[in-house]
């Protein structure tokens, strides 16, 4: 089990790494309010759109008031979003509890994902040939990169694009790489430096090369690149169910979960005084 101050660093992570990206986006939003924090890109990438907590709710009733604000503030964004909670700040640590709560306000369960850390990671299990490992640096590339992962997320590719291959996003802290079989892209991953920390995100592979190695070698790449400019050692990421094996692999070691809720389809006042 984790300890409660790592716990902590994965929340926090949690939260500058989606600040970080949304903030870059032109049509950004970012409000910090009674204990909720909301945070839109202004694309139609859901998943860059989240209401959420910024402290550990109290208990069921707290967590129901903060439910009810995030939505009143998220749904004027005019953008899909989730309601994202984190097991551990759930009352008392108790996710069914407030997944059974949420669920009565009109919020359905959507995807979760795994907060994981590494502060080292082991020697490769293997090379991979035939994989060569463009760096993301033109339109080019970065619409490799969004391309990748909204097919695998079932985004539109305008919604993608929008959202991962917007210049803002790859700054001086970016490093991403491409993976290209010939011609083709077939992989993808970048790390951002996200509070002194490198964040793995955007790991991608087309269906049909999936199983080959190639998230773990663009990913290693990455990680290797941010590790030369800045020296920073530890690595975080939130892994999604498909994901998980190979960074358990890896070296990555689970923290926390955190759960995505589709909002409710009416608006939830804030409860009565």
């Amino acid at each position: 089990m984790s300890d409660p101050l790592e716990i902590a660093e994965c929340n926090a992570q949690f939260l500058a790494a989606w600040i970080h990206f949304s903030r870059r986006l032109p049509g950004h939003r970012i409000e910090h309010t009674d204990g909720v924090s909301v945070i839109l890109s202004g694309t139609g990438m859901a998943l860059l759109n989240i209401a959420t907590l910024s402290s550990p709710a109290g208990n069921l009733t707290d967590l129901e008031r903060r439910a009810r604000i995030g939505a009143e503030l998220a749904r004027t964004g005019g953008v899909p979003w989730f309601f994202a909670l984190s097991d551990s700040w759930a009352p008392g640590g108790d996710a069914e509890a407030a997944a059974e709560l949420l669920a009565g306000l009109g919020f359905q369960p959507a995807v979760s994902i795994m907060g994981m850390v590494a502060d080292a990671l082991p020697t490769p299990r293997r090379e991979i040939a035939g994989l060569e490992l463009r760096r993301v640096g033109d339109a080019e590339a970065r619409a490799a990169v969004a391309d990748l992962n909204s097919v695998a997320y079932g985004l539109p590719l305008p919604t993608g694009r929008a959202a991962l291959a917007h210049e803002a996003l790859w700054d001086d802290r970016a490093f991403g790489r491409v993976g290209y079989v010939g011609d083709q892209p077939v992989c993808c991953a970048a790390t951002f430096m996200v509070a002194g920390i490198r964040y793995v995100g955007f790991v991608a592979t087309a269906a049909e090369h999936r199983r080959k190695g190639y998230a773990e070698a663009v990913m290693r790449c990455c990680l290797d690149d941010a590790l030369s400019a800045t020296g920073a050692q530890k690595t975080v990421l939130h892994a999604t169910d498909l994901g998980r094996p190979v960074y358990d692999v890896m070296g990555y070691h689970a923290v926390t979960r955190f759960a995505f809720y589709t909002p409710p389809a009416d608006y939830l006042p804030p409860p009565q005084a």
